[in-house]
Order: structure tokens, then sequence, then C-alpha cells
């Protein structure tokens, strides 16, 4: 793998950040949503409603129209920041109350689009097709706001699938309302049919590596954040500390390409930088993001003298000028062999100074492609 000028690629040379990945024009004719997984169907079919016994259905049951589905208009949300603006779009005395507590939802019917999620109303949702993926019990539901987002998993095979905005009519979290759905794009399939061409709507199954950066240039663009902590979204458990270096670089890599677009950052992720440049006769220029990362390091012994990674998590996890991402926990343990792997690919001419060129403070570059 080598890096190269952008210019000399011919490829597109961005002047701000670029788009995150699936907006609302790519996705019209949308009607369903399914498990990445397993395929289970997500929303409601047919008109049915969430009733007790409803059957469950899969992207093989076409022949019973199980692929028709509830939304009907797909559009795109503002800034994932938009809150923070609407003091500024207000200039007259009115009661925005409802915009300031964030009640901003989607309709029956519709799909919000944001940079990593469709946002879903409750009422369109198969309440028998999720689950969340913690007891909602042991949250102490008295404290702080009464509604929280809680994460969702298929019901058939537990893959995680996104995230429910829950409120909960009892103290003790027994009783708990379902208000909107996010269904992360990079963990389901789409459902649907281009109403021009009466084709199937036909969307790739997106890798993650593009939505992290998605996330990361969103909080660049707001609030000039270049550094965050990636944590398991379930347990809250710290995993990797990221720091952005440069979103705009090109590199040149014989790197197999991929065979489909599955979903591959469990165990079938085998991404390989040595592969023969031979397959596809000459070398091929990407755009990346490049890091500088750090995984979580374990707990030393009190006694002990900390190291310089301990003493960086300490210093990073009391600044508030660092952000946290959370993500479900295989997907980051993919993000991170990946950046180990990049890592790992260093030019000819840089490896007697690897430890050098390539660490600062414990962190070490990677990249990853956006």
């Amino acid at each position: 793998m080598a890096s190269a000028d952008a210019s000399s690629l011919k490829s597109v040379t961005f002047s701000e950040f670029p788009a995150s990945p699936l907006p609302a024009s790519q996705l019209q004719g949308l009607e369903n949503l399914a498990c990445g997984c397993c395929g289970n169907v997500l929303l409601l079919r047919n008109g049915m409603t969430g009733t007790e016994g409803s059957p469950t259905g899969t992207l093989q049951n076409e022949a019973h129209g199980y692929q028709q589905g509830p939304i009907c208009r797909v559009v795109d949300l503002p800034s994932e920041h938009w809150q923070e603006l609407v003091d500024c779009w207000m200039c007259h005395e009115e009661d925005f109350t409802e915009l300031r507590e964030g009640d901003l939802g989607a309709r029956l019917g519709q799909a919000l689009v944001g940079g990593t999620y469709l946002l879903i109303h409750a009422g369109d949702v198969d309440r028998h097709a999720v689950a969340i993926e913690e007891d909602a019990r042991s949250i102490d539901w008295t404290r702080g706001i009464k509604r929280r987002w809680r994460p969702l998993a298929c019901s058939r095979c537990m893959y995680p699938v996104g995230d429910g905005w829950y409120q909960s009519r009892r103290e003790d979290g027994t009783d708990l309302e379902m208000i909107q759905v996010k269904f992360h794009k990079y963990l389901i399939r789409f459902i649907g049919e281009d109403k021009q061409t009466g084709q199937r709507l036909m969307v790739p199954k997106q890798s993650f590596a593009p939505y992290v950066a998605a996330e990361i240039f969103e909080s660049a663009r707001h609030h000039a954040t270049y550094r965050f902590i990636i944590q398991d979204r379930v347990k809250g458990q710290d995993m990797m500390l990221l720091w952005m270096l440069n979103w705009d670089s090109t590199i040149l890599t014989n790197q197999r390409p991929k065979q489909d677009q599955q979903i591959c950052w469990d165990d079938l992720l085998r991404a390989d930088f040595t592969s023969p440049a031979a397959i596809e006769g000459k070398r091929k220029g990407k755009k990346v993001l490049k890091v500088l990362y750090l995984k979580a390091v374990p707990e030393e012994h009190p006694v002990s003298e900390p190291s310089k990674e301990t003493a960086l998590w300490d210093a990073w996890r009391g600044d508030p000028g660092v952000e946290r991402l959370e993500y479900q926990e295989r997907l980051v343990h993919g993000l991170l062999t990946l950046l180990e792997q990049s890592t790992s690919c260093l030019p000819p001419n840089l490896k007697g100074a690897a430890s050098a060129v390539m660490a600062m403070d414990g962190m070490r570059v990677g990249s990853f492609e956006i």
C-alpha cells in the first residue's frame, strides 16, 4: 500500500466532508426493512397490525407479499445537530417547545433518513420482530429523562438492528412504550420497488466503516471535534480512542476487491492487504480516512507506574472536548482489525522507521475506506 496525491488519480476533489451514504434520493420506492443477518422482516406487512400471533416473514417469502410494507414516503432529516440551531431559526415569539424537546419524529408511513440510520414511527414496526438487547428493568427510570434510547436486536437471530426510543409508564421499567426506532443502515436490508421502472429496489448491503466516518465528519463539521472515544453501545465499555488526522487521503493498494457487499465485520472479516495486484492488473486508488487510534488497555495494578497509554486514556476521559460514539461490540472489533491491518502495510521505505513514524503517545496511524 502506498500514499498518493489525489490529483494524480483522477479522483474527486472534495471541498467539504463527503456526504453520508444512502441519502433519501437513493431510497425512493422503499417499502420495508429486514434484518441484515437473517432477513427477518422488521416492519408491518400488507397493512397488518402488531397483534399477538402476527406472522413473521423473511426476504424469501416474496410470493406471499411479505416484501411489501408501510413506508410510502422517504425524506432526508436535517443535520444531526439541528436542535442546537432551533434558537437561531426561531426569530419570533411562539411556542416551539416540541422542537426544543427533540420530538421531531417520523409519522406513520414515513421514513426519515439520517446520516447513519432511518427513523421509523413505532406504529409501523412489527413489535414481534424486534427485542431490546438488555433488561430494561435494570435501568433506574426514576432518574434523569423519562424517554431513552435502548439497543434493539432482531427477535429471530438477536443480531443488532438499531435503537428504540422508549418511555416508561412505570418507575420499575416494566411498562415500556416504543415511540420511534432508529434502524442503522449498515445493519439492515432494504426492500422496495422503483416506481418508475417497476423493478425491485436494489440497495447493496452496507459496510460499517463509511458510517463511522460519516459520524466523525458530522461532529467535526458542527463541533470542530476530532477526537473520539468509541464505546460498546450495550455495555458502555470504552474500546478505542480515535483521532481524525486527514479525511481526504488517497491510497494505492493491491487489496483484493470484495466478492460481495456482505456485512463482514464478525467472523467473516477477511481483509487481505497482501494479495497480488494481478487480480485487477493494476493498483487501484481509493479514498480513506486517516486516523490515530489506540485500543483499550487493561487496567494496571494500583502500585505500578501508569503507562503512557493509560495516561492518555485518563486524559481523554476527562476532556469535555472528546466526544463518544457508540457501536455494537463486534463491529468495533472489526474496525480495529481493519485499522491494524492498514498499519501493518507500510511502504518499504518506512519499515525501518516504523516505530518513530507511526506512533504518538502510544497511538498508531491507520486508515479505512470512506
